[in-house]
């Protein structure tokens, strides 16, 4: 049946999104700094992992009770077993060569907005 500004067009049935839920979210990985964090982060984001950065340093009480820079990545509990891999492997690698894998890093991302 047609709405009043369509009377011709019969009513569709729209089947209802279901939102997009991941799940809990864990601590996977604990970044030194906040270069290594956001590259970590990129890292789970290009293999389709939600990854959710987060500073014990946020807010005034944060900053009080924990004196040193640290960064804790988040990611659904269903995605944990394959982000601590993924990120323990780009750890090593940029400590192995912290200029060359930030680099990298960099050069893919800049290919990835051009496409």
């Amino acid at each position: 049946m047609g709405d009043l500004l369509h009377p011709d067009e019969a009513e569709q049935d729209e089947t209802p999104e279901t939102p997009f839920d991941p799940g809990d979210f864990v601590l996977v990985f604990q970044a030194e700094d906040q270069m290594q964090a956001q590259l970590l982060v990129a890292a789970c984001e290009d293999a389709d992992i939600p990854a959710i950065l987060q500073s014990p340093r946020s807010g005034n009480v944060g900053t009080i009770s924990s004196p040193v820079d640290g960064f804790n990545i988040l990611v659904p509990q269903k995605d944990f077993a394959r982000a601590q891999v993924l990120l323990r492997e780009r750890s090593e690698a940029l400590d192995a060569d912290p200029v060359g894998a930030a680099k990298a890093a960099e050069d893919e991302e800049a290919a990835g907005e051009k496409t």
